[in-house]
C-alpha cells in the first residue's frame, strides 16, 4: 500500500473555495480503482492547515490517478489558494495493523 500524506497552509479567504475544490477531489479519487480512502482534515492546532490522506493499492493506482483529469484540475486550483508550497510525502507499506482493545494490534484483513 503507499500512504500519501499532504500538508498545505490555506489563508483564511481561501478557505471556503478550498473546502469546495478539496471535497470534490476526495470523492473523485475515491471512486477510482485502486484508491482505499482519500480524506482532508483540519489541524486543530494550526489554524489554516490541512492534512490529505490517501491510501493506494500500489504505485499503478497512484500513477493511473496523477494521469486523470479531476486530478490536473485540483492541482490548478490550488496554485491560487495556497499561502505557500504543500508538502507531500508518499509512504510505502507492507503491513498494516489495527488496535484491537481486547488484543492488542491485530493484523488488517
Amino acid at each position: 500500500m503507499i500512504l500519501v500524506t499532504g500538508r498545505v497552509h490555506v489563508p483564511a479567504e481561501h478557505h471556503e473555495r478550498f473546502v469546495e475544490v478539496a471535497t470534490e477531489m476526495c470523492r473523485n479519487s475515491r471512486a477510482e480503482e485502486g484508491c482505499g480512502g482519500y480524506r482532508v482534515y483540519a489541524d486543530l492546532e494550526q489554524p489554516e492547515r490541512y492534512v490529505f490522506v490517501e491510501e493506494w493499492a500500489d504505485d499503478d493506482a497512484l500513477q493511473r490517478h496523477f494521469g486523470q483529469a479531476h486530478t490536473a484540475a485540483f492541482m490548478s486550483s490550488l496554485r491560487g489558494l495556497l499561502g505557500g508550497p504543500a508538502d507531500v510525502l508518499f509512504h510505502t507499506t507492507a503491513s498494516s495493523r489495527r488496535l484491537d482493545p481486547a488484543r492488542g494490534l491485530v493484523p488488517v484483513e
